[in-house]
This record gives structure tokens, sequence and C-alpha cells, in this order.
């Protein structure tokens, strides 16, 4: 379902930056649809709404800024259309998206937690070694700046460590500069919260800190930060950067995407003394390394562009964040790619598809059955009718030996009709229904056999047919195209007469293709095929929902291109036969 808002969740507690924040506001602000931030009710003592604009210089500007404890007691906030929930809080647990989860679409941002194993989709734009795979990655979605000049160590150096310099480095590292010989009047620095201006050493400027940093950035031939949007910033900005880092953590994300650094500074006292002095005086020795350092990480950056932040968000869908059979909010996900996400539900096995790219108004339109097709198989539908026809004719053999030799048919998703045709003359009375208008006016004109264009599960079948129930429903490669199968079954089971008998044909998720590599597998997937079956999750899917396998048949190959070798040879496929108990 397309999005219709997003509310951005920055980390926003005392002492871990503002850099989260600034980014998830000004991403709001572009967005085209309504976004909001939602902030933790312990504000840092910087950041409380009368001291915003030292962080953000036009807040609130047309943004709204919630409360967490505030959203969460109005009941129409939950109710507001789908939504994507967009989390830019560094490491994330499981139990902070599923909470939202419930009613919006997690969507992390640059997180190493927990949660990323869960989250249905994750972006990184800061790069850096990852415990698994984003569905997209782009250092453009920082809204970096223009590139600047060419990185010069002995220009001006700048120091900033964000909105709050939780470790406090921004002092003692001015004065291991100082140590070193650089003069005062070549050092700048963000002042940090809390920090008098009397406590810095003399001579250095400071910068203010209502301007926008990005925008000055190009000022500086060096600087020095964390690792974070500031490095990424600067390396954009034509800067050489070495980062100084508040925790290991950041230390080695730094040392990962190929930042000079001089490692954690995390005391108060003796740094000057210590292995950061060392690693300075050695850093600062060489600088046609630091050159060299900072114009590969800006080609980088440049390779890897995407576009904004905000333009990727307005595009995305806003799918439900839970297994499409059996509703786990949640479900772990197995594989991530550009729009898409894949899970596999530990409650009843199904592998499922999130799909966040816009689906097209006329997916199922003519085309699919022509161009589509014939790019597919070699060969239009049409074309192909007579050898799907035939398969029909298999497949109805199959069905008799169960002693349903005659009675009432009905085909979900019968297309032009080819296997309505063999039941007919097998002695069956045959309907059809199918979401193309097309192939159903082909259906009715050109075979005579009553059919109806709807989608299912929708009107009721009397509605469409005046009759409530059939002896047989069959779905031929289309059970994997509902995003809702709870839905789809428990129409299927309204739609059976007692002891009915329910035929369907589904894609394997367990042939030798995916077996070789899911990963492979599921990447050349269809986009419109929204869960991937096994003979184990289907008896298991079938008996959740009332039905008794009979028969499982794996095929081998796709039935619909029997005679054909198809460009990608992806799925073997099964073929089911049930009963409704």
């Amino acid at each position: 379902m397309p999005s219709e808002r997003v509310l951005f969740f920055p980390l926003s507690r005392k002492g871990m930056g503002s850099g989260h924040l600034r980014r998830c506001f000004d991403t709001a602000r572009d967005m085209e649809i309504p976004a909001s931030l939602i902030i933790d009710d312990e504000l840092p003592d910087a950041l409380l709404p009368g001291d915003w604009s030292g962080v953000i210089p036009d807040f609130p500007g047309s943004t709204s800024v919630l409360l967490t404890s505030d959203a969460l007691k109005d009941n129409s906030f939950f109710d507001a259309g789908r939504t994507l929930a967009v989390f830019d809080r560094r490491q994330s647990t499981e139990a902070d998206i599923l909470l939202w989860a419930e009613k919006f679409t997690p969507v992390l941002l640059d997180d190493d937690g927990q949660a990323r194993i869960f989250a249905p989709f994750v972006l990184d734009s800061i790069p850096g070694p990852r415990g698994s795979d984003a569905n997209e990655a782009s250092p453009s979605w920082l809204n970096l700046p223009p590139r600047g000049q060419k990185p010069n160590p002995g220009g001006l150096i700048l120091l900033s460590f964000g909105g709050a310099d939780p470790a406090g480095i921004t002092a003692p590292l001015a004065q291991i500069l100082l140590k070193t010989g650089i003069p005062a009047s070549r050092i700048h620095l963000t002042l940090p919260p809390g920090v008098l201006p009397d406590s810095l050493p003399r001579g250095v400027n400071i910068l203010d800190s209502s301007g926008n940093l990005k925008n000055q950035l190009k000022n500086y031939g060096m600087v020095f930060c964390s690792y974070g949007l500031t490095a990424w910033e600067a390396v954009a900005a034509g800067c050489a950067v070495i980062t100084a880092d508040p925790t290991d953590y950041h230390a080695f994300l730094s040392k990962a995407a190929g930042f000079p650094g001089i490692g954690r500074m995390g005391g108060r006292s003796g740094w000057q003394f210590g292995k950061n002095r060392k690693k300075l005086l050695k850093l600062l020795d060489f600088p046609e390394s630091l050159v060299k350092s900072a114009e590969k990480l800006a080609l980088m950056v440049e390779l890897r562009s995407k576009g904004s932040l905000s333009s990727l968000l307005d595009s995305l869908e806003a799918p439900e964040s839970r297994c499409l059979a059996c509703g786990k909010v949640l479900p772990p996900v197995i594989a991530r790619f550009p729009r898409q996400s894949y899970y596999r539900c530990p409650d009843c096995g199904i592998t499922g598809l999130y799909r966040f790219g816009k689906v097209p108004e006329d997916e199922y339109g003519a085309d699919y059955f022509q161009a589509e097709y014939q790019n597919q198989y070699g060969k239009s539908y049409l074309e192909d009718f007579q050898n799907i026809k035939a398969m029909g004719v298999s497949r109805l053999e199959i069905i008799s030996r169960r002693g349903k030799k005659d009675g009432s048919l009905l085909d979900i998703g019968c297309a032009f009709g080819p296997f309505l045709e063999a039941a007919r003359e097998a002695g069956f009375q045959p309907h059809g229904i199918d979401i193309s208008p097309d192939a159903v006016a082909y259906v009715r004109d050109n075979l005579g056999i009553p059919a109806v264009s709807a989608a299912f599960p929708g009107d009721s079948s009397e509605r469409m047919f005046s009759r409530k129930k059939f002896d047989i429903v069959t779905l031929w490669y289309v059970i994997e195209h509902f995003t809702d199968l709870k839905a789809v079954f428990a129409a299927l089971n309204s739609l059976l007469e007692a002891n009915g008998v329910l035929a369907l044909s589904t894609p394997n998720g367990a042939g030798i293709s995916a077996r070789r590599s899911l990963k492979s597998f599921l990447r050349k997937s269809p986009a419109d095929h929204y869960s991937i079956w096994t003979p184990e999750t289907a008896v298991e899917l079938l008996s959740r929902y009332g039905f008794k396998v009979y028969q499982i048949k794996v095929t081998g190959h796709h039935p619909e291109r029997f005679g054909i070798f198809p460009k990608s040879r992806l799925f073997k496929s099964f073929l089911g036969l049930i009963s409704r108990l």
C-alpha cells in the first residue's frame, strides 16, 4: 500500500549528540508526503525546545515534533493511514520497533542493533561494516555539501564533535594541537553545550553554532570530528579529515571506513602523553597521506550517489509488518534487495515478501499476458494456449482420482481460459475469475464460459455466478500473488462444498535453485510473488485453515513452460491436491 506519511524516530537522548536529530529534521522538511519527528521524552538539556535553534536553525518550521508519550496517548495517531516509521537511533532492539510495527512499517537508518534482523527495510547512508546487508545504501542520503577545494592539511582547522560532544573531546584536543606547534589562529571549533569559552585555549576561534556547519566546511583545509555525519560531510566538501572518537565502536567504524584516526579519546587527562598524541603526530607528519585518504573517500561517495533520502522515502510503499499467512509481527528477514525484503516466518514456515517498490496500477493488464509473457517464455499466452490446455488435462486426471469426475468448478486466475476449456471438455461445469478484463472478455466471448473480472477475495460467488459453492476450486500459479493468505483461505473455505477439492500449483522454494543459492533464488523471484512455498509449508498452512492434503506432486518444471526453455529456470514446482475437511 502507498505510504501516506513518514514518522522519524531520531536518537535524541542526553549524551548522544544531535546528528541523528538534525538529519531526521532535514529529511522530514524535504518530504512531499506528511512527516513528523517523534522525540524521546528525556530530552538533552541543550535540545529543550527553546534552545533547538542552535542545532536546527529553522526549528520548528513546518515539521511537527511530538513527544513519545504524547503520541502514545492519542489513539487517532495510530489510525492515520499507512505509515513508514524511520528509526535513526544507531542501535535499535526488536522491542524498540515492535510497539510501532503493529500499525506502522519500520525502516532502519544506519542501525546495527538487534532490530536489523527484524526490520522490513534497512537503509545505510553512512558507509561501514554491518552485521547484514541493507536493502539500499548510499552516502548521498547524508545530504552532503557540494565538492569544495582540494584537501589542505596546512589550512584552517575545524574541531567539531556534534551538538553535544558527549566525551568532552573538543578542549583537550585543541590543547594537543597547540602543543604540536599549530598556532591558535588556525584552530576553529564549535562550542559544545555546557562548555564555557573561558575554559578553552586562548586564541582559538569559536564558531557561531547557529549557522549551518555543513555549508561552512568548504572554508577549512582539515576537520577533526568523530565518525559519523560530519566526517562524511567534511570529505564531500573537500577537507582532509582526522577522526577522534568517543567510543571503541566509533573508532572501529572509522578505521573500517578508511578514515585516518587517532582512536578513542575517552578520558579527560593525560591524552597528550598517550597513544592518541603519538597517532596524531604521525598523521600530521604525512600530510600527503591525509590528502590521498580524503580524495579516495570523496570519490567513493560520488560513485555511490543515488539521490536524496527524502525522495527515496517518498517513493516507498508501506507493506504490513507481519507474516502474510499467519499474521506474526516482524518475522526475521532472510534476504534484502532494493525495494524488497524476504522473511521466513518461524511460526508457519512460509517465506514471504515485503514489497516496497510502487505497484503499477495495471500490473495485470493486457501486457501481462502478451508482451511480458512472450518476453519470459518466448511466445504469447494465446500462442501457448494449447500447451497450457494439455497441462490442464493432466491436472484434471489427478483431480478425477479423488472421485471428482464432474461437477461445478471455479478456476481463480483463469487468464484466457485454457484450463476452463479442458474442464468443460472433460464434463465439468467451469467458471472463471481473473483480475484482467481482457482475459475475462476472451473467456466469455470466445470460449463461451462464465467468467468475471474481479479481485479475489472480493464479491461473493453468489453475486458473480448465482451460486454459493463449488465442488472444485483451482488456482494454477496464482496463490503466490496474494498479499493476505489468511483472507484467501477464509474465502476458499466458504467457496468449497463439504469434501470439495482445492487444487493449486506454485513455484517450489525447496527446489535445486533455492538449495544451491537461496539469495540468488530470491533475487530472481518475480516482484509480484509474495509467498514462496515448499511441500512442508503447504501441509502446515493448509492444515491450519481446515484442509487435508491428499497429494503433493513435484513436477520438476513450471507446467506453463511446457515445451519451452525459459530464460531463467528458477523453479521446480509442485501441484497440490487438497480437500476441505
